[in-house]
């Protein structure tokens, strides 16, 4: 096999994981976000704003959280401060993830987040 071809079995078999990982782990949060009548459908767009993700950890938490209102990327980029505060406040290791990541949509790290959040409240 050329090399080529490994290279491009390999990025095929990473897109599908990732493909699975997404559509996995959207169910994992829409089984707790349906407790307070929200639903997400990408998850990548719909917890870049914080409001998703805040709302997430109060339900499995438990705690209610204050949020940033405005639309702003400011405001954005707060919200998921916030959720991450909580989480680090909380004794979970969030390694190389930042706010912006999030709110930039970046799939492996919302993934790696997600992940981390449904081993830490499993």
């Amino acid at each position: 096999m050329k090399l080529f071809q490994i290279f491009c079995l390999h990025q095929a078999e990473a897109y599908e994981r990732d493909r699975v990982q997404k559509k996995t782990f959207t169910k994992w949060v829409n089984k707790h976000l349906i407790k307070v009548r929200k639903h997400i459908t990408d998850l990548y767009e719909d917890l870049r704003d914080g409001h998703n993700l805040i709302s997430l950890l109060e339900v499995l938490s438990g705690v209610t959280l204050p949020r940033e209102k405005g639309r702003m990327r400011f405001h954005r980029l707060q919200n998921v401060q916030i959720a991450l505060d909580f989480l680090k406040q909380r004794q979970v290791k969030l390694v190389n993830i930042r706010n912006d990541d999030i709110t930039d949509g970046n799939p492996k790290l919302t993934l790696g987040l997600i992940w981390t959040i449904i081993l830490h409240f499993q």
